[in-house]
């Protein structure tokens, strides 16, 4: 049986991390993850202030033995966050998924689906894609500045995804081995940075439409960290 850990990466999540862990303890029960073994659940707490370690404590001996906690001080961002899960994560497959369960655990079953046809080593969740179910948009002006940071992405480097924020994806782990030492980007332009290395490695990358809902209270600025993401998108295309 192949096995899979779930990297959570969290930052002041204790409002939504209770919801997020019964969907998760639902969703392995009802077989959301198809024969895979959910070895670890990793939270990484990322310099939060509230209680998210506490509720990964609580939950772990309450409902979910595969929650582990790991703490990293101070705050240094999702990407910086997530990579410590991928360079601690025991699974052959991890899976990158936001705290808020935007998109719900039972899609990865078309993740996993698209990585077997394809043959694939990294499958992204899209938002962007015809055959996306957008159930709950964001405000305008988020919806609007994520297709156009999207465009300019695609533009700088080279990438022909149409969403490559997506806090939904699935990787192989051994894939990408060669070059994870390598990966510089701490906040959110990271998953920018996986891609670009990726396809300079020609590991195969599959885009797949996914159910996705906003939820409120997003530690995402509109205008600061877009802002930052388009910087380090330039500086990655000189880098990489």
């Amino acid at each position: 049986m192949q096995t899979l850990t779930i990297v959570i990466p969290a930052y002041n999540e204790e409002p939504r991390l209770p919801r997020t862990f019964a969907l998760l303890k639902s969703g392995i029960a009802e077989g959301a993850f198809g024969d895979l073994q959910v070895l670890e659940i990793l939270v990484v707490d990322d310099g939060s202030k509230d209680l998210t370690k506490q509720i990964c404590q609580n939950y772990q001996s309450l409902l979910l033995p595969q929650i582990r906690c790991i703490p990293v001080f101070p705050n240094q961002g999702k990407g910086n966050a997530i990579h410590t899960g991928m360079k601690s994560a025991l699974g052959e497959w991890v899976l990158i998924a936001d705290a808020d369960t935007a998109t719900p655990w039972d899609q990865f079953k078309k993740l996993w689906a698209n990585l077997a046809r394809d043959q694939s080593s990294i499958a992204i969740g899209s938002r962007d894609l015809p055959e996306s179910d957008v159930r709950t948009k964001q405000s305008w002006i988020r919806e609007h500045m994520g297709k156009t940071f999207n465009f300019i992405v695609r533009l700088i480097t080279g990438l022909p995804y149409r969403d490559t924020q997506c806090g939904f994806k699935l990787i192989h782990k051994k894939s990408i081995l060669p070059f994870l030492d390598l990966l510089r980007v701490k906040r959110f332009a990271w998953d920018v940075e996986l891609l670009m290395f990726a396809r300079k490695n020609k590991l195969k990358i599959s885009e797949v439409a996914v159910s996705w809902e906003h939820q409120e209270a997003s530690s995402v600025h509109p205008i600061r960290d877009a802002s930052e993401m388009l910087l380090r998108v330039i500086e990655m295309r000189i880098r990489i």
